[in-house]
């Protein structure tokens, strides 16, 4: 895991997602002002989420302690958490695009 500074945040405890701060470069480590830290696996654009551990399909996204989606397939830790591979529970991500 490579050295980096503070570029993610948690919101609250039990959250599942984090938020990157600033792009985050594949293979370099997302962490918090705590340590909570993961790699990167793949870019993580600023203001998007990123999987603190594994997620498997069906389970819930959760962010501020809120469940705010549904992944639709797995999503590996490290990975990037967008509409790609979650539904959201209030809009459908085909029209609105807001997870």
């Amino acid at each position: 895991m490579s050295q980096d500074g503070v570029n993610m945040i948690v919101l609250a405890a039990g959250d599942n997602v984090g938020v990157a701060l600033r792009d985050i470069d594949a293979g370099r480590c997302a962490r918090t002002i705590s340590g909570h830290a993961v790699d990167a696996l793949e870019v993580i654009p600023q203001g998007h989420k990123v999987a603190l551990g594994d997620i498997s399909p069906d389970m819930l996204i959760i962010r501020f302690g809120m469940p705010i989606a549904v992944a639709t397939s797995m999503i590996p830790k490290g990975h990037l958490v967008h509409v790609h591979n979650v539904a959201s529970r209030y809009l459908k991500n085909d029209e609105d695009h807001y997870e």
